[in-house]
């Protein structure tokens, strides 16, 4: 169990079940919860076939406080909370299907911005076209860490530690998150689990892998969390609704 509400800045309390793991309390609401099944995952796995628990991970779409509703959805900017559970599916460790963003009635590009609130987790991310990747990124965050996922990037989230990993993602209120280009080649461009990683070979190219820490990414991420921050409105985030901003850390 771990304090959601100290670090997340919205009170939830943890229940630990396989098919809803959070309770909201009080004051702490939520849109939309979205239970990821392993059959709905089995199109973005390197294994179709593997064994798992019915339930991979938990997204709860547009978390928010009750008495901040109204001004929060007028910043234009959501944030959701994912839980992953640890473990592998197969030889990959247990993961996300994997999107890339752009806006929900046109084709400009979005960006998104995660904070790691619990756990250990790695973030594949990737762009490129034509079944071609160009540039294909690794970075590693625990607690406190903050990762940018830039616009035109696709990216995988996956729980490489063996505790629960929890995740707030702020990004713009009219993102539209396309999941087909991932679920075509069975995931991203790599396979990663316990035994290392793999090439997925139905992508006809695969550049050379780029390692990073999230705090070369962004070395001073927030003192308060991501929601709080996401609430407050103002510049910080404007790169979020405007992918012609640069993020404040650049």
């Amino acid at each position: 169990m771990f304090d959601l509400t100290t670090h997340l800045g919205v009170p939830f309390s943890w229940t630990g079940h396989q098919e809803d793991p959070l309770y909201p309390l009080i004051d702490g609401a939520f849109d939309h919860h979205v239970a990821r099944s392993l059959d709905e995952l089995r199109p973005f796995l390197e294994d179709p076939d593997a064994r798992g628990s019915q339930y991979v991970y938990h997204v709860y779409e547009g978390v928010h406080l009750k008495s901040e509703e109204s001004r929060f959805r007028s910043l234009g900017i959501g944030v959701d909370l994912t839980i992953m559970w640890p473990g592998s599916l197969s030889a990959e460790w247990v993961k996300t299907a994997g999107h890339f963003h752009s806006a929900a009635d046109s084709e400009e590009l979005r960006a998104e911005l995660v904070e790691v609130v619990q756990g250990q987790a790695l973030f594949l991310l990737q762009s490129g076209a034509r079944d071609r990747i160009d540039d294909l990124v690794l970075i590693s965050a625990g607690p406190g860490d903050w990762v940018f996922v830039p616009p035109g990037y696709g990216h995988v989230s996956l729980n490489a530690g063996e505790d629960v990993l929890a995740l707030a993602c702020a990004h713009a209120a009219d993102i539209y998150l396309e999941y087909e280009e991932m679920a075509r080649h069975r995931g991203a461009g790599l396979w990663i689990g316990p035994e290392g990683m793999r090439a997925n070979p139905s992508y006809l190219r695969v550049p050379p892998l780029k390692r990073l820490t999230a705090r070369e990414l962004i070395p001073h991420p927030g003192k308060d969390p991501l929601y709080q921050m996401a609430g407050r409105g103002g510049a910080p985030l404007d790169f979020l609704r405007d992918p012609r901003q640069p993020p404040p850390w650049r």
